[in-house]
């Protein structure tokens, strides 16, 4: 069951999401309203939600002041914003804020109900993670425990290995389980011991390697190893493989999915595209696609989204019995005055000003 927060300071407009998303969605429940910025956090501190709908305008406490304000306390939290300003100023500071949708009123019922339902897969998969995670840590923590006293160096050595892993620094972790071995060597443990906690630590690494997009090939022991100078050089022998499959997906593939995703988006950029939609595009999570656009380009998933869609705008100028709000529908704008004021951001001219220059020039060309 999801549980849903509605904030609103208009009570119809509260009233009406509320019937759309009972009436369109299963497994939910509207845990609470709020007329607020400030209720809002009463309420979700006390109700814990997964999900929040959140307007920008309201009395007393704003939207985005209220997500700052209860990220803290409760990070879990996703959040769709509702409002009637549909502002590159909001829309920025609301990114900044980890808020990935948006929803312009007046919306269409599809819509709210498509934007709902991928918010609602989203935070499932994150609660499947985070139990995944949990019994992981649960599953080492017991294998921890299960060392005698002289092994304490080498337990803190494990957890290391885990942090390390989840920040994706594979050259440490080679590092690091390889003190592991000489710590077992040194406290005069058995070489059958130490090999079955090495194989528990290799399938450990295999899996959150292919977690965040990396994925290996599970490597093996050959479990004939007779003393820990043979381990040792049959553990670096699996690491190296471990390192190099790591570095050549790296390398190889993310600009290979970097591309398709740049085409995916220039394709499709008329279209009501989320980071959600075009990770799910390529399978890959919306925080790594999101990583992926800073690392290969510099810039972000919504900045690109809309350079696209002024460069369409653009193209299309140049056919007068076209008219901008036509154009601006047709790339992909809800809004006409958004799309004015978005093209003079990218441009530094109105799209008026910008197509008079443009089809004058056309004119004297001819």
């Amino acid at each position: 069951m999801i549980n849903i927060l509605i904030v609103d300071d208009e009570r119809v407009e509260r009233v009406a999401l509320k019937q759309i998303i009972e009436e369109g969605i299963e497994n939910i429940k509207i845990v609470g309203e709020a007329e607020n910025g400030r209720r809002a956090i009463q309420l979700a501190e006390n109700l814990q939600p997964d999900l929040i709908f959140m307007d920008i305008q309201m009395p007393e406490t704003d939207g985005l002041a209220a997500i700052r304000e209860i990220s803290k306390v409760c990070p879990a939290i996703q959040y769709i914003i509702v409002s009637a300003y549909d502002t590159f100023e909001y829309a920025r500071e609301a990114l900044r804020l980890g808020v990935k949708d948006y929803l312009l009123k007046p919306s269409r019922v599809d819509t709210i109900i498509e934007t709902t339902q991928s918010v609602i897969k989203r935070i499932r998969l994150e609660k499947n993670e985070r139990n995944t995670k949990s019994r992981e840590q649960l599953k080492i923590q017991k294998l921890l425990d299960s060392y005698h006293e002289g092994s304490r160096v080498a337990l803190e050595t494990e957890k290391s290995i885990l942090e390390q892993l989840q920040q994706g620094n594979v050259g440490v972790v080679q590092k690091l389980v390889m003190s592991f071995v000489e710590n077992c060597d040194a406290h005069g443990k058995s070489i059958s011991e130490t090999q079955q906690r090495l194989i528990r630590i290799v399938l450990l690494i295999s899996q959150v390697l292919n977690e965040i997009g990396v994925e290996i090939e599970t490597p093996f022991y050959s479990l004939q190893a007779t003393n820990y100078q043979q381990l040792k050089k049959e553990t670096q022998y699996v690491l190296d493989k471990i390192l190099y499959e790591h570095t050549t997906m790296k390398n190889e593939i993310s600009p290979n999915i970097f591309q398709t995703l740049k085409k995916f988006i220039i394709e499709n950029s008329h279209k009501e595209l989320s980071l959600d939609n075009v990770a799910a595009h390529v399978n890959l999570s919306s925080y790594y696609v999101s990583k992926l656009f800073k690392e290969q380009s510099g810039t972000n998933f919504i900045d690109f989204l809309t350079e696209c869609r002024i460069k369409n705008a653009r193209r299309m100028m140049g056919d007068p019995a076209k008219s901008l709000k036509e154009i601006a529908f047709e790339v992909g704008f809800h809004d006409p005055s958004y799309f004015s004021r978005v093209f003079k951001r990218s441009q530094g001219i109105s799209p008026t000003d910008y197509r008079r220059q443009l089809l004058a020039y056309h004119q004297k060309v001819l």
